[in-house]
Formats: structure tokens, C-alpha cells, sequence
């Protein structure tokens, strides 16, 4: 009875989840995309211990790592091709790489590095993963700097906007928002700086009670007539809150220290959502706090000594045969998992259902191949098998409730 219970569950969603790619098909959109759909562990910056803790998302310690010459680490980010961590040394002013080990691979370093703080891969689609770019906020030099992954500096830029860029994040039009601890054009002392796809300014947004605004991240959820490309942000003083905007930066909510749990003190800090579309923020005063895709409180746990910062999740390739994350870069196949992430044990009748569910949609595979509509019968097949994978892979909806 409970399988059946499930399926019930599932089925809707798999049903939208086409409805969906098949539109983003028909209408040709090209969308940025999401780097990691599921996730493992969380990794947070130890600023003045000069480390990297890791937790399970439970909150359960795993493990702490450095390196020689690591001082100051402040952001985080997953490298999509291989699972590298690149940590932004503040103080060293390099930027600290690690395989998926935790041994450092080498550097990336710059004369012209001032205090990097941020890191954050392009994710634009239909270039390859090992061809993305990475931002690297340039706080002390109020600008971002864009390199290649092999460490060439392509370009810089910045703006009136730029004072002190903490961290960065697409949106799905390819659109970047910059956190700025200082930064505004109003006056403001701490400002969120929106650049169009070719990185020319647009506007600038903040709301009362934000100061030395700290972190910006993309909601990850998908809503059931699209995407939800909310805007979550933290600010490290005045109210210490957190903050949601919609894209022309209208403030849509707030959450406030005395809201949160039992109301104690937090000084917000990194933020980053996990595969299941919760969000996790980091405190200065050594905790992580979860929160649900609405922004409801969850639990929270410390984070031991050495003054939390900044925060990113594990990226899973694959789950091996007691479905734990398999990082990426492991090989999997030597753990018991697949490396092309395709347990393809899909029961018939799911595959029934989903069949049926496009032929509904758009006729039969030959009627959309005849619609000049962008669909094609292989099109069609992929998008299927993407979808079996998907059920496979997880069976939790990211979908928010209304």
C-alpha cells in the first residue's frame, strides 16, 4: 500500500515535469542552468581557523581540511566538470583548489588579486562543463574577474555599483547578481547589483534594514507553472535578516532573528540551497540554519570554532548501491554505482504511464516531428528516458507548495 501511496505522489509531478520541458523545448528558451540537482554533504568556510568544515546535512561533523598557505577562506564553489572545491582565500589572495579528497591540487593566483572572497561558475547552456567560466569577486579591487577554468583572465568588469563584491549568482536568462557588502547607488550600505547576459549594468536593489549586505543565491525550486527565480539574500548587520526579492527587486520577504526558532541572535552570512530545495545559511556566531523552500525555520547546528562564513553542497553524480552521494570525481564504478548516473531499473508501468502522458501532450512522436515546433521523435525519446532518470534518482518533489 505504501508503494502505491507513492506512486500517487509521484506520478503528478513527472506529469508537470514534462508539461514543463516540453514547453522550455517547443519555445526554444535557452535557460542557464542549475549546477548540482542533488546534493551531499555541506562544506563551510572557517575564516580565522583557516579550514574547511564539512557536515553531514543533518549537521553531523564529518571532517575538517586545509592546506599550506590557505588564510582566510571565504567562498566555496563545486567545479561542475570534476567535483574540484575551489576556495577563495581572502588573505592569501589565491584561490585554493582540492580534488574531492581534500589535497590541494594547486592555486590559481593574480598580481592583481585584493582580498578574493567569491567564486561562482557560469553554468550557461550549451557550453561545455569544462569550458564554463568562473567570477571571482575582487572585493578590495570592487570588481569581478572572469577567468577560464585553466586560469586565464579573459575579462573584468565592474560598476558605480561595486563596493566590496562579496559573492555572485545567475539567474536562468543568464542575467548575474552581485552581493555587495558596501555597495548601492542610492546610498545604501549594502546592495544587490543586477548585470544583463553581456554584463552591463542594469539596476541595483536593497531594502531598509540591510547592511553590509553579505550573500546572494537563486531559489532552486521549480514551481508547477515554472521556475522560481527568487532572490534570497543575507545581511551581515542592521537587522541581520534574511531577505527575499523577486527579479526587479521587490521585496517580497523578510526573516528577522526574532522570527527564527527561539529568537536568538544570528549574523547571517553565506547561503546555499540542497538538492531538495531547502536553504541553508551560515551564522558568523558558528551555526548553520536551515530553512524550507518558504523560508520556514527547520533546525540548526554548530559549527565548532573558527568563525563560519561562507557555504556550498557536495554535488552527486551518482548514488551507489545503498544510494549515499557519490561525489562528483569519485569513479563510481568502483564504489558500486554508474558513472553515466542511470540506474535504469524503471518499473513498466512507469514507463507506460509516462508514455502515455506525452503522447497526450503532443500527439504521437511522428505528429511532433511534423510540428516544426522544435520537437522531434528522438527529442521525445530523450526527454522520456531523462525523465525515468529522474524518477530513479529521487522520488522527493522540489515543488513548492502554493
Amino acid at each position: 500500500m505504501q508503494e502505491k501511496n507513492n506512486k500517487c505522489c509521484v506520478y503528478p509531478l513527472l506529469f508537470r515535469t514534462v508539461v514543463i520541458c516540453l514547453l522550455l523545448l517547443v519555445s526554444g528558451a535557452a535557460r542557464a542552468v542549475l549546477p548540482f540537482d542533488h546534493t551531499g554533504n555541506i562544506y563551510v568556510s572557517m575564516w580565522t581557523a583557516d579550514e574547511i568544515a564539512v557536515f553531514t546535512p543533518d549537521g553531523v561533523p564529518v571532517e575538517r581540511f586545509t592546506a599550506d598557505g590557505l588564510d582566510g577562506p571565504r567562498g566555496i564553489a563545486f567545479n561542475p566538470a570534476n567535483g574540484e572545491i575551489w576556495v577563495a582565500g581572502e588573505f592569501s589572495n589565491a584561490i585554493h583548489i582540492f580534488d574531492h579528497n581534500h589535497q590541494l591540487l594547486r592555486t590559481l593566483e593574480h598580481p592583481d588579486f585584493n582580498e578574493p572572497v567569491g567564486i561562482t561558475f557560469s553554468m550557461e547552456e550549451g557550453v561545455a562543463l569544462e569550458n564554463q567560466l568562473v567570477y571571482i569577486s575582487n572585493s578590495n579591487g570592487n570588481e569581478l574577474m572572469v577567468f577560464e577554468q585553466q586560469g586565464n583572465l579573459l575579462r573584468r568588469f565592474t560598476a558605480p555599483a561595486l563596493q566590496d563584491p562579496n559573492c555572485s549568482a545567475f539567474t536562468a536568462d543568464g542575467s548575474l547578481l552581485v552581493a555587495n557588502r558596501l555597495g548601492g547607488t542610492t546610498g545604501s550600505i549594502g546592495a544587490v547589483t543586477r548585470f544583463d547576459a553581456n554584463q552591463m549594468f542594469q539596476f541595483d536593489f536593497t531594502t531598509d534594514g540591510i547592511l553590509s549586505l553579505m550573500a546572494v543565491a537563486i531559489d532552486a525550486n521549480t514551481m508547477p507553472g515554472g521556475f522560481d527565480d527568487t532572490v534570497w539574500v543575507t545581511s551581515g548587520a542592521g537587522d541581520s535578516g534574511i531577505y527575499q526579492f523577486d527579479l526587479n527587486g521587490n521585496l517580497l520577504t523578510s526573516l528577522l532573528p526574532s522570527q527564527i526558532d527561539d529568537g536568538s541572535s544570528i549574523i547571517p552570512q553565506g547561503i546555499a540551497f540542497d538538492g531538495d530545495g531547502d536553504f541553508y545559511v551560515v551564522s558568523f556566531l558558528n551555526e548553520v540554519i536551515k530553512f524550507d523552500s518558504d523560508g520556514n525555520f527547520l533546525m540548526r547546528f554548530p559549527t565548532g570554532s573558527g568563525t563560519a562564513r561562507s557555504t556550498a553542497f557536495q554535488p552527486c553524480q551518482s548514488a551507489g548501491v545503498a544510494q549515499e552521494c557519490i561525489s562528483l570525481g569519485v569513479d563510481a564504478t568502483l564504489t558500486g554505482g554508474n558513472p553515466d548516473n542511470s540506474n535504469m531499473e524503471v518499473s513498466n508501468d512507469i514507463t507506460s504511464d509516462i508514455s502515455v502522458a506525452i503522447e497526450s501532450m503532443v500527439g504521437t512522436t511522428d505528429t511532433a516531428t511534423n510540428t516544426g515546433g522544435g520537437g522531434s521523435s528522438e527529442t521525445v525519446l530523450v526527454l522520456s528516458m531523462g525523465l525515468m532518470l529522474l524518477f530513479r534518482r529521487s522520488t522527493k518533489s522540489r515543488i513548492k507548495s502554493p
